[in-house]
């Protein structure tokens, strides 16, 4: 986030944000959307933590030619929000029938970030290291946590 810019108001627009950045490939607005301890859902069951391993996941499903616009809502539209205090949970359904959830929470600004996506990457094996067993090391610093042992 920028000085210009105010942030996410409401956690309805973190979906709105997404498609615009996504279909630009930014990364950095991608990032800007999650808070610095998130997690993402990554397919067969592992996970990035955190921002490094956020953007390694995006990194390389854009690298791979991954349309992540497609995870936008269709037409821009059918965003469901349930909030409770400073957390809430958003979903929305894709041109393609799946359903996207995320988890968001409310900053002491006011501002909204996801901490919880368990969705966006779940179903791209691109955005997965090459490397394998319980925990893969995809640079110095950058964890992809794995729930299971994967082959």
């Amino acid at each position: 986030m920028s000085t210009t810019d105010p942030g996410v108001t409401a956690p309805e627009l973190l979906t709105e944000r997404f498609a615009t950045f996504a279909a630009k490939a930014d990364l950095d607005g991608i990032l800007s959307l999650y808070a610095v301890d998130a997690v993402v859902s990554l397919p067969r069951g592992r996970e990035a933590a955190g921002h490094a391993a956020i953007r390694a996941a995006y990194e390389a499903a854009f690298d791979a030619g991954v349309d992540l616009g497609a995870a936008a809502p269709d037409d821009g539209g059918d965003v469901r929000v349930m909030v409770a205090g400073d957390l809430a949970m958003t979903s929305a359904t894709d041109a393609d029938g799946r359903v996207r959830t995320q988890v968001a929470r409310r900053g002491p600004d006011g501002t909204w970030l996801w901490v919880r996506d368990g969705s966006r990457l779940r179903d791209v094996e691109a955005c997965l290291p090459t490397t394998r067993g319980r925990v893969a090391a995809l640079d110095p610093g950058l964890l992809i946590r794995a729930a299971t042992d994967v082959a």
